[in-house]
């Protein structure tokens, strides 16, 4: 009924739709199913996201690697990502309620060391991990200031790694007094070549913060205990175009699966596989991998059963002093008897 009020006295004036929009407006209402407000904020929020534009794909390669980074993309899967780790949907209803009154109120933490100590410890790891998450969660502004490259080098800097970018020979990592000797400030051409994560706290939501690392050739995860198939799904996924060397040496969450999509990384030459033994039918899976990249070096793995000859007609292959017997050619005269028949 206001609607129809405000719309008729726009018309008993002769008012123009400019005036009519701003007086629905200041009233409150829109001739539509929302405010002009409210289509003001989607308006904003898309520029905000980036307006994708229809480009030749094979020209300004180089160029769109260097600019096109979409932050606000990269911030809303980091918000799908947090969501699922603390499962929460934004509604609360009456299972949640239960859910909040057995785990809250019914059994509080600090109560439970003594009244349930298996239940102290596993809600103590949840906790843990969970400010883990959250203290590797990506931050949209800090890519915006510093671009991909220096973002994931102060990232992982301040988690305890090391990163070495093109052209130089050192490594770079936190100061003694938590500083770094890198620009502040987004510089072009500094492009991370190598990321030393030996032993690092680093979890799948961190991961985020490696997005748009075109230059990236190795990476060792060497005994993170936090990495399993699914960050080696996101890692080959990122960097099947450029990695070259691969260290995930002790992820002992790093099953099968995990293992298997290495495939993707089309330019890998070198990957390390020590303390991998938990893995399953690691030969065979390794043998697989060969047959997709058969320039790749597999190191820390025995994927060849020398076993397999013992007791058969290539047994002396096994023997350290072998050398391979060539079987003796026709003579001379053979040879020319064959030649003039």
């Amino acid at each position: 009924m206001r609607r129809v009020v405000c719309r008729a006295a726009g018309l008993l004036h002769g008012s123009n739709s400019v005036s009519n929009r701003v007086s629905a407006r200041s009233a409150g209402f829109w001739w539509g199913h929302d405010t002009l407000d409210e289509q003001e904020d989607r308006r904003r929020a898309a520029h905000s996201k980036g307006l994708i534009a229809w480009t030749d794909p094979e020209g300004a390669v180089e160029e769109k690697k260097e600019f096109v980074w979409s932050p606000q993309r990269i911030e809303d899967e980091a918000g799908v990502a947090l969501q699922a780790n603390t499962a929460t949907s934004g509604y609360f209803n009456t299972a949640d309620l239960f859910h909040w009154m057995r785990h809250k109120i019914a059994r509080p933490y600090l109560p439970m060391a003594l009244l349930d100590p298996i239940w102290f410890r596993e809600e103590t790891n949840k906790r843990l991990h969970q400010t883990l998450v959250r203290s590797q969660m990506f931050q949209k502004e800090r890519l915006q200031m510093l671009g991909p490259d220096l973002a994931a080098a102060h990232f992982l800097c301040h988690n305890n790694c090391r990163v070495r970018f093109r052209g130089h020979t050192h490594w770079t990592e936190l100061g003694p007094k938590n500083t770094i000797d890198i620009p502040a400030i987004y510089v072009p051409g500094w492009y991370v070549e190598a990321i030393d994560a030996a032993e690092a706290l680093l979890v799948y939501e961190g991961l985020q913060n490696f997005r748009n690392l075109h230059h990236l050739k190795e990476l060792d995860l060497s005994y993170c205990e936090h990495v399993d198939e699914y960050c080696m799904d996101r890692i080959t996924g990122e960097f099947h175009h450029s990695l070259e060397t691969l260290n995930i040496s002790g992820c002992t969450k790093v099953n099968w699966n995990g293992f298997e999509c290495l495939w993707r990384c089309s330019n890998l030459k070198v990957l390390v596989i020590k303390d991998m033994d938990h893995i399953q039918d690691l030969p065979l899976l390794c043998l697989m991998l060969l047959d997709i990249l058969p320039n790749l070096k597999i190191q820390g793995a025995e994927y060849i059963d020398n076993t397999l000859l013992e007791g058969t007609e290539f047994q002396e292959l096994l023997d350290d002093d072998y050398l391979p017997k060539l079987d003796a050619g026709p003579s001379l005269q053979q040879e020319m008897k064959a030649s003039t028949n």
